[in-house]
């Protein structure tokens, strides 16, 4: 690692931090959800053409760019490498509504890193733009102004934080030997599939070597990043059980055939899964998140419905827990003798971590953060992610920046009184500017 190079990146960090922190605030008080990210995409071209990049147009609300190891622009236009951090702020985050289309599209953007400078490695880093359809919580100054929709999932600091590193990047891109592409993914909350899998198919990731994404993450001690090779994130499988039977009056029970008494007894039969179908195996979660039946106090209803999630992290486990599920919802419906409807949906496939790629942002978190602060605890986490299919087709990274503070009830994501933390902007940067110097100047 040209430990010189990332000295000279990091110095440039402390002076923009203010103005980083102002942009994390209006994207905050201006959530928009899946591919309706209008207004954040304008606000990240604008910080992204005034640092000299040109930025194309993906899945629809996200954006694509690529740093330039050359002094000018694709136009030939000077970058200035000593531009104020007020101005950026005040280009990114004024008129942030008007969004006119780049004049580059994505294919040219994505074609001309490996026309250019085809014998050079070229890295990738992502950051997620969406909100959730949450109602906010909280008094902040700068909460959402949209009811029923928030930032509670930290994105807003995501974004944030590739902006600032790419700020730096375009300050020393002479110096950097390698091509950087900066990932802005709409949609990773799940709206039509997610946006990752969008951008793939639209190019994003031709001539990319490897790909490095970060999440927030309040379940761990703040100042820590946790990351290990291999199983992060899990594989998703949401359902949908309707047991389906006669109704009648809750007097006359043996009169009725009743999806309650049913699907009661899924709820506990089907936590057997992770028990006995796979004791100490483990490595599966099986959760019931809905029972919906009557409405009366009286009705025994005629069915009941039942939906839930299902994680698992590796594809055997995965075969074996499905098969398990559909054994059980059969049996459950032929002993109360009703009918049992099921439907699956696949969601986000498993994330793995490549080795070296996992290693790099161990070597990068221990300049970082210190060897004390570098852990794997707690991973993998039973959440989906969708830079899983980002790192199912080059090699990758994905890691935590932990979020909570020593004493106190830090409230985790998608919690409605959730925020960003601040202060992870600073180390978020400083992961993502040492991932790109080892990557790019270790051989």
């Amino acid at each position: 690692m040209n430990d010189g190079l990332l000295a000279d990146l990091e110095a440039e960090i402390p002076g923009m931090l203010d103005a980083l922190r102002a942009v994390r605030h209006d994207l905050h008080r201006h959530p928009e959800l899946g591919f309706e990210e209008h207004r954040t995409q304008g606000v990240v071209r604008r910080w992204l053409e005034s640092n000299g990049y040109r930025p194309a147009i993906m899945a629809e609300t996200g954006l694509v760019a690529d740093l330039r190891p050359s002094p000018t622009d694709h136009e030939g236009s000077p970058v200035d490498p000593t531009a104020s951090t007020s101005r950026l702020t005040a280009s990114a985050t004024t008129n942030a509504t008007t969004n006119a289309a780049p004049t580059t599209n994505a294919a040219t953007t994505a074609n001309a890193a490996t026309a250019t400078k085809t014998s050079t490695k070229t890295i990738a880093l992502r950051a997620d733009l969406d909100a959730l359809p949450i109602t906010e919580e909280t008094d902040l100054p700068y909460a959402s102004v949209y009811p029923g929709r928030s930032h509670k999932c930290g994105h807003d600091g995501h974004t944030t934080i590739l902006l600032g590193t790419a700020a730096v990047l375009a300050r020393h891109r002479v110096r950097i030997p390698g091509n950087v592409r900066l990932l802005f993914q709409p949609a990773e909350e799940g709206v039509r599939g997610g946006g990752a899998k969008v951008m793939i198919d639209e190019g994003a990731l031709v001539g990319v070597d490897e790909v490095y994404g970060l999440h927030n993450w309040p379940a761990f001690p703040r100042g820590q990043v946790h990351v290990k090779p291999g199983a992060t994130m899990a594989q998703v499988h949401n359902f949908k059980l309707v047991f389906r039977g006669v109704g009648g009056h809750g007097s006359q029970p043996q009169l009725c055939k009743d999806p309650v008494l049913a699907g009661a007894h899924f709820v506990t039969a089907v936590q057997s899964i992770a028990s006995r179908t796979l004791g100490y195996e483990g490595g599966a979660v099986v959760s019931v998140c809905v029972f919906q039946a009557g409405r009366a106090e009286n009705v025994i209803p005629a069915q009941a419905t039942l939906e839930g999630t299902i994680r698992t992290f590796d594809p055997k486990i995965t075969a074996r827990v499905l098969a398990r599920f559909r054994e059980i919802a059969a049996s459950t419906a032929a002993t109360f003798d009703v009918r049992a409807d099921l439907a699956l949906r696949v969601g986000y496939p498993v994330l793995v971590n490549a080795s070296a790629c996992a290693a790099a942002v161990e070597r990068v978190a221990t300049r970082v953060v210190g060897a004390t602060h570098l852990s794997s605890a707690g991973l993998p986490l039973a959440a989906g992610e969708d830079f899983a299919y980002f790192a199912a087709n080059v090699p990758s990274a994905y890691f935590f920046l932990g979020a909570q503070v020593p004493g106190e009830d830090t409230p985790v994501c998608h919690h409605p009184m959730f925020d960003f933390d601040d202060s992870l902007i600073e180390i978020g940067m400083r992961m993502m500017l040492g991932l790109v110097v080892d990557r790019l100047t270790s051989h």
